[in-house]
């Protein structure tokens, strides 16, 4: 995981940076919480908690795939809930690029693996 600094603009105050956990029916990730800090020409992050958010934020995310060099930019996604360490986020906005890389690498084949297409819109993140 990176920490990137940009121009500020109008990104969303949260930033979830995490690596996909499995690939199953329903995503699941595990990352961390980054809250915007905005100073005179450009905006980095500081850690925080999952508390911080609260169902109906906007916020961005950055996922990770094992083995992939570039992470899924997630531009826009909505907290649905969050529970302790856990939140469910719903994707709003993802590159058709991006979307079709995490399609591409859920329909790897797996040994074993007989399962529903996963639910690429939804996911659930330990933070």
């Amino acid at each position: 995981m990176a920490l990137e600094t940009q121009t500020c603009g109008d990104s969303p105050e949260f930033t979830i940076d995490c690596v996909l956990a499995n690939g199953g029916r329903q995503l699941k990730a595990h990352g961390c919480v980054l809250e915007r800090l905005e100073g005179a020409h450009q905006c980095g992050h500081k850690l925080t908690t999952p508390d911080h958010l609260r169902a109906g934020d906007l916020v961005k995310v950055q996922l990770w795939l094992e083995g992939e060099e570039a992470f899924i930019d997630i531009r826009l996604a909505q907290v649905r809930r969050v529970h302790k360490h856990w939140m469910g986020v719903d994707v709003i906005q993802v590159s058709s690029d991006d979307r079709m890389r995490l399609t591409r690498f859920l329909d790897a084949p797996a040994p074993l693996h007989i399962e529903a297409p996963a639910l690429t819109d939804h996911l659930l993140i330990r933070a």
